[in-house]
């Protein structure tokens, strides 16, 4: 069904399928072969479990931190369109891999792109944060705006990104306790971000 979804959008996917007794393991090193720069999986839970994390999920972000693919993990979605995009952003890798794949979707989209800059990062004119902040705008233009997200927990995140795309590091969705198995308003699309080891 996923394939026949993409196809009408046009995207060309070629599935492969494998029985595995580590699928994680073998989807991290299924991307290490084809030398990919992400791997993005949907995400589901168990009727019966309690892990909101769910094992492959869970096990595809632990061996992931060691190699220099970024990761993302949808939850929840939507098929109506995305006018407007929002990224909760820092200066570390899950911040710089979510503001990565916000200007890609906004590009490919003609979207908006808010990015929502997590409190406590951005302190000095020539910080870092600064320049990844540049090359978004350099990227999108007019269509790039920022903001600073002004207390780091889940009501205000959500209160000031009312978009249906979301897009949050797993260092602040681990930190803001963000459900990985239920989204509030759902209507809404969020992906949670793992970024990868230096190459």
């Amino acid at each position: 069904m996923a394939v026949e979804y993409a196809a009408t959008r046009g995207f060309t996917i070629q599935p492969h399928s494998l029985w595995s007794a580590n699928a994680g393991a073998d989807i991290i090193a299924a991307a290490r072969d084809a030398q990919v720069g992400w791997i993005l999986l949907g995400y589901h839970r168990a009727a019966s479990g309690q892990d909101t994390m769910g094992g492959v999920v869970r096990d595809v972000f632990a061996t992931a931190r060691s190699e220099p693919v970024h990761v993302g993990v949808f939850i929840q979605g939507t098929d109506r369109p995305m006018e407007r995009i929002f990224a909760a952003v820092d200066s570390g890798p899950d911040g710089r891999a979510g503001l990565d794949l916000a200007v890609r979707i906004a590009r490919s989209n003609s979207a908006k792109l808010h990015a929502l800059l997590v409190s406590n990062t951005v302190r000095q004119p020539e910080d870092e944060m600064v320049d990844i902040l540049r090359e978004a705008r350099k990227r999108l233009g007019r269509r790039f705006h920022s903001d600073v997200l002004s207390e780091r927990s889940l009501d205000q995140l959500l209160h000031q990104s009312p978009g249906r795309l979301l897009i949050v590091g797993k260092k602040l969705a681990d930190e803001i306790r963000l459900p990985l198995d239920e989204v509030p308003e759902g209507d809404r699309c969020v992906i949670v971000v793992q970024g990868g080891a230096p190459a």
